[in-house]
């Protein structure tokens, strides 16, 4: 991500997600962050990303074991959907942009304007939405049928959520929050993680 980053070009087509730029901070980062809390340093667990229209995203290939296993992994972003792009867009023309300020729209098609103001939201409005993007996501992947063996990832801002601040705001921990809101979906995984971008938030959480 260094070196696509490092030229004009290649920042503009990782902000925008041109092409198969967009699996790379969709699926393959948060499949490696996964891999450095799931397994830490070894050279007996496969991390395999998989391109293509089958209904999971990576294979994880575990080789401490004789025969080696293989177990399936579902990545999903816990993001506020088509104002994700728009929120990108504006970082890369002015080089910044308020992340939970609201995304204005106005005119259609063509002529369609959009406008982020310079807003700072309240903390916690960051949180509860990322709580919020947390169950859509969970949402968008319940009432699926996916291999045997396949866990899901869902990955969101721990700089926005984290248990620091639930505490602060007098919310419930996010053991609780997965219990109640997430445990109850018809979710046809074995395992759901909660994956932090930050790298600090990291869950693991079987589903019966």
């Amino acid at each position: 991500m260094e070196h696509i980053c490092s030229t004009k070009e290649g920042l503009t087509a990782f902000r925008l997600h041109h092409g198969l730029l967009k699996k790379l901070p969709e699926e393959i980062a948060p499949f490696a962050i996964f891999g450095e809390h799931k397994f830490g340093s070894t050279d007996q667990i496969l991390l395999k990303p998989v391109i293509g229209s089958q209904n999971y995203d990576a294979i994880v290939i575990d080789k401490r074991t004789e025969p080696s296993t293989e177990t399936y992994i579902e990545i999903t972003q816990a993001h506020e959907g088509g104002n994700d792009y728009w929120r990108r867009c504006q970082l890369l023309n002015q080089g910044y942009v308020f992340s939970n300020a609201p995304v204005i729209k106005s005119g259609k098609g063509k002529n369609l304007q959009v406008s982020i103001p310079e807003t700072a939201t309240p903390v916690e409005e960051g949180v509860k939405n990322e709580l919020d993007r947390i169950v859509d996501a969970a949402n968008r992947k319940a009432n699926k049928n996916y291999p045997d063996n396949t866990s899901l990832i869902i990955f969101f801002d721990d700089t926005k959520l984290s248990e620091e601040r639930l505490k602060a705001l007098n919310l419930p921990t996010l053991d609780d929050f997965v219990k109640k809101n997430l445990m109850n979906l018809n979710l046809t995984f074995t395992t759901l993680y909660l994956v932090g971008c930050a790298k600090v938030v990291f869950r693991e959480y079987p589903i019966k």
